[in-house]
């Protein structure tokens, strides 16, 4: 459920300030009407959903719900939310009709829970196994704009979008897993099997090695007597990462990483841009203040560093600049972007020109992931290349220098 700051003046006139979790707005006025307090300023908080940990009724998890399933009910929970259907019986009628066994026992769930009075958003964030806390935020967002059938229509769009990219590079990396592994093995059995031979040579012979040469009788040594330390190590470090980037600063590191990472960086702007502006643009018709729009925004957009960006936007909307004008100003944001709203505010159609760019970035998204899958194999082909032949010429340039040295000798 959203959680909203409220300012209010009292039955004396004195300013009061606090935080309500409320279905609404509006719920947040009538609350503080009852307790005698006028509201003078609500606005939904960034702390609205941070995908709490699961509620006291314990959700028996069966496993997670399968990307396909969660694309396909938003899609179906649209079109019922359209035709009028009450949300329980439309729950109802999803839950029997998936075989998704995750997504059936939460929806059997939610329906119980939004039956005792919870909002379809709280319900949801106590089954973070099957709804995640973007899928969450987005459903606050049109619970709270009022309008949550084209919010449903949006993300199950947005999600298509996800899982076709993702599938896309999946299948692009496929030739590049091929060849980690090939390099893998290579540089194993070198180092195990054939550089120990060429160091006892070079050794006996009392031979002043090059560095490369050093360095790959270093890794031969530690691969050789040392292998049992190896796979501990990388499974703690793995560990160790998963646990940083899920602290505030380590996340925080991370999400700006998304956006600097080479070739997969320009892909991943993209992807933010388009969710930016469809979200932007929902909310925009639905009639929501800007601020609030903001504020709403910011919570969908699925990143941390670009959530703090558009908090400083809202404060030079605050400042009585335009949007065009905030986003411009930001490093974060293709220019693009902030050129076409400009068009859009001083059109009059900003709606309209927000749905372009939506549309313009989800076909970029598609050509940059096109270019990638392109780039990757002559990529992986000259890296495997390069360090095969790096390992043989450390191997080998001593010999040669030796059989140079005994022909000299001759």
């Amino acid at each position: 459920m959203p959680l909203y700051l409220y300012k209010a003046a009292d039955a004396g006139g004195k300013l009061v300030k606090g935080e309500l979790e409320a279905a609404n707005e509006m719920e947040v006025t009538t609350h503080l009407a009852k307790i005698g307090y006028m509201p003078i300023s609500i606005s939904i908080s960034f702390k609205t959903v941070k995908t709490k940990q699961v509620s006291e009724t314990a959700v028996k998890k069966a496993g997670k719900a399968s990307t396909q399933s969660i694309i396909i009910f938003s899609r179906q929970f649209s079109t019922i939310i359209k035709a009028g259907i009450p949300i329980v019986d439309g729950l109802t009628v999803l839950s029997e009709q998936t075989e998704d066994i995750a997504l059936k026992q939460a929806l059997q769930n939610i329906v119980n829970e939004v039956k005792g009075g919870i909002s379809l958003s709280q319900a949801m964030m106590r089954h973070p196994n099957v709804f995640n806390e973007l899928y969450v935020n987005t459903i606050v967002a049109g619970e709270s704009a009022g309008v949550l059938e084209t919010v449903l229509a949006k993300l199950s769009r947005m999600l298509e979008d996800d899982f076709e990219t993702r599938a896309k590079i999946n299948e692009a990396m496929r030739y590049p897993i091929m060849v980690m592994i090939a390099l893998v093995i290579a540089v194993f059995v070198l180092s195990i099997f054939v550089v120990p031979q060429f160091a006892k040579i070079y050794i006996d012979a009392k031979m002043k090695l090059p560095l490369p040469t050093q360095i790959m009788i270093l890794i031969s040594t530690i691969m050789k007597h040392y292998w049992y330390l190896l796979i501990p190590s990388c499974i703690g470090g793995f560990f160790m990462f998963n646990h940083h980037i899920n602290t505030k600063k380590g996340r925080f590191w991370w999400d700006g990483l998304k956006f600097k990472t080479p070739l997969i960086g320009e892909i991943y702007t993209k992807i933010t841009m388009q969710r930016f502006t469809s979200m932007l643009s929902v909310l925009y018709q639905a009639g929501l203040p800007v601020l609030k729009t903001m504020d709403i925004v910011g919570l969908t957009i699925g990143n941390v560093v670009l959530s703090q960006e558009i908090a400083t936007m809202k404060q030079a909307l605050a400042d009585g600049k335009g949007i065009s004008t905030a986003v411009l100003s930001s490093k974060y944001f293709p220019r693009i972007v902030g050129f076409m709203i400009s068009v859009g505010e001083r059109s009059g159609s900003l709606p309209t020109m927000l749905d372009s760019v939506c549309e313009y970035f989800s076909l970029e998204v598609k050509a940059a992931v096109k270019g990638l899958t392109g780039l990757i194999e002559p990529i992986m082909t000259a890296t495997l290349g390069i360090v095969v032949m790096t390992m043989c010429l450390a191997i080998f340039l001593p010999l040669w220098e030796m059989i140079s040295v005994m022909k000299g000798g001759g």
